[in-house]
């Protein structure tokens, strides 16, 4: 049994040695990580485009898994100008989740000067500015660095790309510690990391410079936490669930991380009637079908349609969020075969059918009747709800309805 609530035509040398960057190569070229043509795909979701309104196909965070390995789908490109690799990462990183920015707008908006991008926290702030408050910052001055922060580096990288989200990393590369083909300088970089192998505790690199055709190459942990320092990297830190498609759409209206659900706890996950697909947070869930939309239920609210059955029971999926009701003192949901009413007076009550109808034409809570006060349930005469001015009652022999004191 589940449970959902766990749930950038030349080398610079002048440049490279100040600011960082670095050349270059003629094409623009991918790489398998593996010499291999992965397989990975997640299935039918909110983020299929042939079953959701959510998604072009551009920028997937789809996988690429072979073996143990695992490496994200991006958008590699070579860096423009010879002290574009910031803007460049930072494109890369981004479209491990959507059609990123041109390498222009992004040195724009890092702003990334002649000198090079100055410092990781500008990427950061970049990427939060795209996708929301999900990366954060973390700086490595100890060179060496710790077995503490070096083991800290590898639980961010597990965690960006096993959530979909490419990393980047500021490096300084001196002659004596060069990933491959790097020429015989100092070189002050920014690269992007796509993916990784928990067998080997490898990293993998999507370069922007390409010196000398390296333009994804594996590293070992071992050095890539030794080129770091006393630079830093930019890393995802909103959850251990991935959110993709229409569900992250809503997600990010709300403001993801920093919005009332919080960090994601799982990630998109079918319902058990194999029509939907939800992501819980840690404050409530989104729910998403291709008839009713990406909706989110969270608080007493959820509670109660958790008590009467989720989607699979009566009220069936969400179709709207929760919404303040005209009094301003109440909280309603709408389901697909009702409603759930919530105040701080009554607590949440669901309210469906003949009786809803019924209410409805009484004014709903703003009527005389007021809040519902319990929930519909069984009588002689067919079926009752409780107000706080009243009920309704429904009679199964005439099919109507009345309104009782």
């Amino acid at each position: 049994m589940f449970n959902r609530d766990r749930n950038w035509i030349a080398i610079t040398f002048a440049l490279a040695l100040g600011a960082g960057c670095a050349a270059p190569p003629d094409d623009d070229t991918t790489a398998d990580p593996g010499g291999e043509t992965g397989s990975g795909s997640t299935g039918t979701g909110s983020g299929d485009q042939d079953s959701s309104s959510g998604g072009d196909g551009t920028g997937s965070a789809e996988t690429i898994a072979a073996q143990t390995w695992k490496v994200l789908e991006h958008d590699y490109q070579p860096q423009q100008t010879g002290y574009w690799c910031g803007p460049t990462a930072t494109h890369i990183a981004l479209s491990t989740r959507m059609a990123a920015p041109s390498q222009g707008a992004l040195a724009n908006e890092l702003p990334t000067t002649v000198n090079g991008t100055d410092w990781i926290g500008q990427v950061t702030r970049t990427l939060n500015s795209h996708l929301g408050a999900r990366y954060a910052t973390v700086e490595m001055p100890n060179d060496p660095p710790s077995a503490a922060q070096r083991d800290q580096l590898w639980r961010d990288i597990v965690l960006s790309i096993d959530a979909g989200h490419g990393m980047v990393a500021n490096i300084v590369a001196p002659p004596s510690n060069h990933p491959p083909g790097y020429p015989n300088e100092t070189i002050y970089h920014y690269f992007t990391l796509v993916g990784y192998n928990p067998a080997t505790h490898e990293v993998y690199v999507a370069d922007p410079a390409n010196f000398s055709g390296n333009h994804h190459y594996w590293l070992s942990l071992s050095q890539l936490s030794t080129l770091i320092p006393p630079k830093g990297y930019s890393t995802y830190r909103c959850g251990v669930g991935r959110t993709i498609g229409v569900i992250d759409e809503r997600y990010q209206s709300f403001g993801g991380c920093g919005s009332f659900l919080g960090a994601a706890l799982t990630d998109e996950t079918p319902t058990p009637d194999g029509i939907g697909r939800y992501n819980v947070f840690q404050n409530g869930s989104i729910y998403w079908t291709p008839s009713t939309g990406a909706f989110e239920v969270h608080g007493a609210i959820r509670d109660k349609w958790a008590e009467v059955g989720w989607e699979a029971g009566f009220l069936g999926y969400p179709i709207s969020n929760e919404t303040k009701a005209p009094d301003g003192i109440g909280r309603f949901s709408v389901f697909q075969n009702g409603s759930i009413y919530w105040s701080p007076a009554t607590g949440a009550h669901e309210v469906h059918g003949r009786i809803r109808d019924a209410w409805a034409a009484e004014g709903w809570e703003a009527g005389h009747l007021g809040y519902p006060v319990s929930d519909e349930y069984v009588v002689p005469e067919g079926r009752r709800s409780d107000f706080q001015h009243g009920a309704i009652v429904w009679t199964a022999a005439t099919n109507t309805t009345q309104v009782v004191p």
